[in-house]
């Protein structure tokens, strides 16, 4: 594979996915906090579909982001629809928990939570994979998976710092700092992968012309002495 388009690949990779995951979570973020604010005031499995559209909006741009590196003559439409499904389910997976009020310190809760986790991991790359249509690509699944594993600890990063007495635009802030180092790290642990999908290696270098012919004759009439 080329070095030179390799690396602009990665650079356009990385910079594009920063961006859409960034620009995504926000809007999940900022409508997770306006639920949460809300409180009360919405019914619970409405204040459930609110955040999970959310998150079907996060998907989508990160999608439109993916897509946009990876050219469209690379991932089509479907990539967008399957990114935006598979978020959508990820938060649906993710708020299940507090929404049923289960107890994740139970064999129970701790069991469901392993599960959950996995699948919650598993549905954009399982859907993006099932998009692209591609024998050779299944290995975007568990590499993806591992880069959202790592990458999804920094949402956690705010809460010890966040109690019911924080600011809301505090919050906002927060959660948007983490959704950015977030974005830069699976874009940064999925660009070589995505770089040895979607980059074309070279065709195989041959010899034309007088060169060609003289390696030839030099071949065929050794040199006499």
């Amino acid at each position: 594979m080329s070095g030179t388009p390799r690396r602009a690949f990665i650079v356009r990779w990385i910079a594009a996915v920063t961006v859409g995951e960034t620009a995504g979570f926000a809007v999940a973020a900022t409508v997770a906090v306006g639920v949460t604010v809300a409180g009360m005031a919405l019914p619970t499995w409405v204040a459930y579909a609110i955040v999970v559209a959310g998150g079907a909006a996060e998907g989508a741009i990160l999608g439109v982001a993916q897509q946009w590196a990876a050219g469209r003559a690379q991932v089509g439409p479907a990539w967008v629809a399957a990114t935006s499904g598979g978020a959508a389910l990820a938060w649906a997976i993710g708020m299940l928990p507090s929404t049923l009020g289960v107890d994740l310190r139970t064999p129970v809760g701790i069991g469901a939570a392993v599960v959950g986790g996995a699948v919650l991991l598993g549905s954009i790359p399982t859907a993006q994979w099932m998009a692209l249509r591609r024998r050779g690509t299944v290995r975007w699944i568990p590499i993806t998976m591992g880069a959202w594993a790592v990458a999804i600890l920094w949402t956690a990063a705010p809460s010890p710092i966040i109690d019911e007495h924080t600011p809301v635009p505090l919050i906002v802030v927060a959660y948007l700092v983490a959704g950015l180092l977030m974005a830069v790290t699976i874009a940064g642990l999925t660009a070589p992968t995505a770089a040895s999908l979607f980059v074309a290696d070279p065709a195989p270098r041959e010899d034309f012309g007088p060169a060609r012919a003289t390696r030839g004759t030099l071949r065929s009439h050794p040199e006499r002495t």
